[in-house]
């Protein structure tokens, strides 16, 4: 999968931000009495730590993988989580609508002899004056 033109972060960034992930992780492992997991994460920290002071470049492939699977979770998520507001959301209020009569789009057949919609009020000739 080529990636979009999309800037990166840093790799200087990406290595402390990683090295966060690590800690809190490391964290939450020594806080479930995992303590092997939680020097494994320890160890990952320190290491991102210090490649992100002394060779960030190394980092390169690892934030390009990142942004990659960003993007692909987007690409899958994105539609997911809209289809579930359209179809969860939208289509029962128009349901509901629609058993109730209501026509907000004006899409029935009218019967009358012109599809004009008849204004309740005059309009004084200074509305038009300043519309916005």
């Amino acid at each position: 999968m080529k990636l979009p033109d999309t800037d990166l972060p840093s790799n200087k960034k990406f290595g402390l931000f990683f090295a966060f992930v690590f800690i809190v992780v490391a964290w939450r492992f020594f806080a479930h009495d995992a303590t092997t997991f939680a020097i494994i994460s320890v160890v990952a920290a320190i290491a991102f730590f210090i490649i992100s002071f002394v060779k960030a470049d190394i980092l390169l492939p690892l934030n390009k993988a990142w942004m990659g699977l960003g993007l692909l979770l987007g690409m899958i998520v994105s539609p997911i989580v809209l289809g579930v507001i359209y179809f969860g959301l939208f289509t029962p209020i128009s349901m509901i609508m629609r058993a109730m009569g209501r026509d907000e789009l004006g899409l029935k057949m009218q019967t009358s002899g012109s599809h004009w919609k008849v204004r309740a009020d005059d309009a004084a000739q200074g509305s038009f004056k300043n519309q916005f």
